[in-house]
């Protein structure tokens, strides 16, 4: 069975890569780290915030997943702008404090 892609509204996919990069800087956290935190490629990251790609609107719902769940950040509120920003996750690059506190 194929993978379904998230694909918001066109006015959204304009901001879903600015979301994302303004939630990994927010966090602290560089493209390599967020990488190493969700399990996904860097090279793959950065397309994804790079408007330019066309990457934003083809994303699969379980990358947007492990990319929010990486930040700390809601799903709804990465995918459409919805919700609020809970506060600004403590990410390390080593010995990563999650957004619970615990150490990974």
């Amino acid at each position: 069975m194929p993978r379904k892609k998230v694909v918001p509204p066109p006015n959204v996919l304009l901001r879903l890569p600015s979301r994302l990069k303004y939630a990994r800087e927010r966090a602290g956290l560089t493209g390599v780290a967020l990488a190493e935190r969700s399990g996904i490629d860097p090279s793959q990251i950065s397309r994804y915030e790079n408007p330019e790609s066309g990457r934003a609107g083809g994303i699969e719902a379980a990358t947007l997943i492990r990319l929010a769940e990486a930040l700390g950040v809601p799903v709804g509120w990465l995918a459409a702008d919805e919700g609020t920003l809970p506060p600004v996750p403590v990410f390390r690059e080593s010995g990563t404090t999650k957004p619970d506190g615990s150490k990974s």
